[in-house]
């Protein structure tokens, strides 16, 4: 039996040993800085696959070369990296781009021992650079080739009667290494029309020199990061420019696809860093020699549909397979004031229908007091009476739920009609686009059936979760929320004990009330340019056997002179006071629930305090 034990503890510990042994460190020395957006891209990719291999860890290292680029800072950032590098042991090397693969093949043998490089974006690559260094034995790369070759006979073909090109490239080292393709397709084409080739410039140079429109002429934009005056460009600055051209812009990858460009035969930069990451897991798993240097041919055509309109441009007849980005809208988005309007005026409705059945109660009390005075009387008169009543509270839910689920299967048969008179438009396409709608449609069903159960008013007090009943009710306006712009979040990292006592309905009708108003109020802000983006934060803990809810909103606030009347019942403001739905929520807490209700502020806005005990 020892023996036993002691075979299967080694087994166990090999086991260990080996899944240790397994695990891969790789540094990551990105040309750039963090938010520039072509590496951001790149690594985007390259985490992508990394995520599949839990096995890995990367460590990144931004070296900022657009930014600074002198031997000087060269010379400092390797005394820094010998530091941070010293007894840190990789597996691999990864370098993106240009800067940190010549900072690379420089420092190595000061900075590594033996360990692999993988480079990626580079536009070229010469073997004696890395045999003068010896590390022919442990180079591996993804060459990023912009499509400039083919890109100008393309233009050509998609604009018969071009008369002047345009090509915009920056006097960077980048640019130093499309320089070579440029002057290639100069050459080969500048007897066809003439070409103007822009190194040297700014921004506010080229807005003006291309702000007068002529259909003879376009821009082939290959980069423009650095200015003549060593100045950098953020890319929405750069991308503004594109969208004020008064020429049309073609491009080389898809950063600026969609944000002003026509469009172009392009590199998708993502597909760089997701061919980077599995080049570096075979390299790993030694599935590679060394010296392996792929090129990406990983082309796409992307045209703007504005951006077609606008210029008349098309590709159709120089290109034959091609996506279109910026197309018409969609459903949701033509009908999107109708979809905020139905979830809109779902409050009012949901007030009018408790209202309705609070009616009905009363109604039918009223005949149980009136059938105990005269129950020999008229006894079976008033059993009819009272079935009578209850058939109408089931028609009430019965005639909405029919009227919000016939439009919502009208929609699912138009779309499936839609789907198969366009079938030839590609089968992918069209099934994904019945899919999305009719994931909607059941998404709809589904909030329609959770509001019929959420505004029947609870009869009993129950034990209920906090936290579940406020789930629950941001389920029922989600769209709401989402359609008007606003992100939500629920913190109970700090809550023990989330139960209590009380009429769960009535105490979502409550949240709903408060999380109505801050949106309301979010949105005024938002549309009057205080705000970009709606922030609602619900945060629930525990304080001496209470249960805390605070919810918070960046609406701005509620006036100091305002707050002390916001429950009252007839007290309406712009800023957080909905008169009657304070009131009634304020009568839930207290009277009903036994707690209380406060209005504040915190921060950049508002601040609805809910307090209850905890269920014993």
């Amino acid at each position: 039996m020892k023996k036993l034990i002691l075979f299967f503890s080694v087994l166990l510990f090999l086991s260990q040993s080996s899944l240790f042994a397994h695990d891969k460190k790789i540094l990551v020395i990105n040309s750039y800085h963090k938010g520039f957006q072509w590496s951001d891209d790149v690594l985007s990719g390259m985490e992508e696959v990394f995520y599949n291999h839990p096995e890995i860890t990367i460590n990144i290292l931004y070296m900022d070369s657009k930014r600074v680029s002198s031997e000087e800072y060269y010379a400092k950032l390797r005394e820094l990296y010998k530091l941070q590098l010293k007894n840190q042991k990789y597996d691999l090397i990864v370098a993106v781009d240009k800067f940190a693969y010549d900072f690379l093949i420089k420092y190595y043998h000061e900075l590594f021992t033996d360990e692999p490089i993988v480079f990626t974006g580079l536009e070229q690559f010469f073997v004696e650079d890395v045999q003068k260094q010896g590390l022919e034995d442990r180079i591996y790369g993804i060459l990023e080739k912009r499509s400039i070759p083919e890109s100008i006979p393309m233009i050509a073909r998609m604009m018969p009667n071009l008369k002047k090109l345009y090509i915009i490239n920056d006097a960077s080292a980048n640019g130093d290494d499309s320089e070579p393709f440029i002057q290639q397709a100069m050459s080969e084409h500048n007897s066809q029309f003439e070409i103007e080739y822009i190194r040297q410039s700014t921004l506010e140079e080229l807005e003006e020199r291309f702000s007068k429109p002529n259909k003879d002429e376009a821009v082939f934009f290959v980069r423009f990061y650095n200015d003549k005056y060593g100045n950098l460009y953020k890319n929405s600055q750069i991308a503004s420019m594109i969208n004020k051209s008064a020429l049309p812009v073609f491009i080389t990858d898809t950063l600026f696809i969609g944000k002003g460009a026509l469009g172009g035969k392009l590199v998708p930069v993502k597909n760089v860093g997701i061919a980077t990451g599995e080049m570096a897991i075979d390299v790993l798993d030694q599935k590679i020699p060394p010296l392996h240097v792929m090129t990406m041919v990983d082309y796409s055509y992307q045209f703007d549909v504005q951006k077609i309109k606008q210029f008349e441009v098309y590709p159709n007849a120089a290109v034959k397979d091609f996506e279109l980005v910026n197309a018409p809208l969609t459903f949701f988005d033509k009908h999107r004031k109708f979809i905020d309007a139905v979830f809109l005026i779902s409050p009012f409705l949901l007030f009018l229908i408790l209202g309705l059945i609070h009616n009905i109660y009363m109604r039918v009390r009223s005949e149980k007091e009136l059938k105990a005075i005269e129950l020999q009387k008229n006894k079976h008169q008033q059993f009819i009476i009272q079935q009578s009543k209850l058939a109408e509270i089931g028609e009430v839910f019965s005639s909405i739920a029919h009227q919000w689920k016939n439009p919502l299967v009208e929609i699912a048969t138009l779309t499936q009609e839609h789907f198969y008179n366009y079938e030839d438009e590609g089968d992918e396409q069209s099934n994904q686009y019945v899919h999305d709608i009719m994931v909607q449609v059941r998404y709809m069903t589904d909030t329609i059936n959770d509001f019929q159960k959420f505004i029947m008013p609870s009869s009993t007090k129950t034990v209920f979760d906090v936290s579940e009943a406020i789930d629950t009710m941001l389920k029922i306006i989600n769209h709401n929320i989402k359609y008007n712009y606003i992100d939500v979040s629920i913190d109970i990292s700090h809550a023990t004990n989330l139960m209590v006592s009380g009429y769960k309905n009535e105490f979502m009708q409550t949240l709903l009330n408060v999380v109505n108003n801050a949106k309301d109020q979010i949105k005024e802000s938002r549309d009057a340019k205080h705000i970009q983006r709606g922030s609602i934060r619900i945060i629930i803990y525990n304080h001496a056997k209470n249960v805390i809810i605070e919810i918070h909103d960046n609406a701005g606030g509620i006036p100091i002179e305002c707050i002390a009347n916001v429950f009252d019942a007839y007290f309406t403001t712009k800023d957080h006071g909905h008169g009657i739905g304070l009131y009634m929520s304020k009568l839930i807490i207290e009277d009903k629930m036994g707690g209380r209700i406060q209005a504040s502020n915190a921060d950049d806005g508002a601040c609805f305090t809910i307090t209850l005990g905890n269920a014993t």
